[in-house]
Order: structure tokens, then sequence, then C-alpha cells
């Protein structure tokens, strides 16, 4: 094989890959559940940003155990939890159009599951997944933020059975109205 051959043959793979897993992208898009799930938008602290919106899903937990064994003083990490807030590991399941976290049994992968947190200053409908999801937006696109008052930022997202539940789109709910936003 000469040089050129080698490089297409290369070249040929690479794209395979970057297909395969658009493909399963795709796949997962149109059979997995989609459900809307409000969200809170955050600013990460990374060296490299993008433009792109941090959101954390918020659940609700009021159904989970309530014991004190789930209660944190996470000292080690100052800031990261509030003073008698909660931890659950929970798979992310759709149940009735809503994402709802179930408690993690021992024969659940690790990657099936997810940290869910409460802190102690919020109510139990508005748990927060511990894996953040990355949702891009264009250059050109104007961000819906700060909102104003009775806002409510929502988004779309696909639950695949492992993983974090991936991003469709966002919407933004007005005193119960809900409007898909347009960020092209």
């Amino acid at each position: 094989m000469n040089r050129i051959q080698r490089a297409i043959v290369l070249l040929a793979v690479q794209a395979a890959l970057v297909l395969s897993i658009a493909g399963k992208y795709l796949y997962q898009r149109e059979v997995c559940p989609r459900v809307w799930v409000p969200t809170a938008q955050y600013e990460p602290n990374m060296p490299l940003r993008g433009r792109y919106l941090a959101l954390q899903l918020a659940v609700d937990a009021c159904g989970l155990p309530w014991d004190d064994s789930r209660r944190t003083n996470n000292f080690a990490y100052p800031g990261f939890h509030a003073p008698g807030s909660r931890d659950w590991t929970v798979r992310p399941t759709v149940r009735d159009g809503k994402l709802v976290p179930v408690l993690a049994s021992a024969t659940d992968r690790p990657e099936e599951t997810q940290q869910l947190t409460l802190w102690g200053n919020r109510p139990c409908n508005r748990a927060v997944l511990s894996r953040s999801i990355d949702y891009f937006i264009p250059d050109t696109a104007k961000a819906p933020f700060p909102l104003h008052k009775g806002e409510e930022l929502w988004v779309e997202v696909t639950v695949p059975p492992a993983g974090p539940p991936r991003p469709i789109q966002l919407a933004l709910s007005t005193n119960g109205v809900f409007t898909p936003l347009k960020l092209d």
C-alpha cells in the first residue's frame, strides 16, 4: 500500500467511527423516550468555554426514602452541599411523561446511575441530577438570560438506557405558558 491508499483507509475508518456515533444518537432520539424537564442554567468553572449552557435537570425526589443515612454534611467540598442536604444514587427513567428518579439497585451498572442531590433549602420536587448536560447554542443566537420574574427554563431530553439524558431543545415557561425557544 502506498501513502495515499493508507491515508484513504485511515480516513474511511475515522469517518465510520464518527458516523456510527451519530447514527447511535439519531437512533436513540427516535426510539428512546423524550420528556420535558425543568432545569437551571449555571456558569461552569472550566478553563475552556464554548458557547453553551450548562444545565442541571430538576426532578421530584419526594417519593424517595428520607432516612438520616441520606443526610450529608460534605465538608470535603465546601460549598458543594448545603448542611442538611440529601443524596441518592438513582436511575433516571421516564414514567407518565416525566423524568423520575428510581433508587439504584446493586445490579445497576454505574453508567446507568447518577447522584441526585436535594439541598437543604430546596423543595423536594427540585432535587438536581449530578451530571450536568451541555446545550450548545449558535454564536448568533440571543440567550434568554437573565430570566424574568415568573419565567422558568425547561429542556426536552432523550433518556437513553445508559448515560445522562441528552438535550434536544429549550423552552421558557412564563406563568404557565410554555414556549419553545428558537435559537437558530
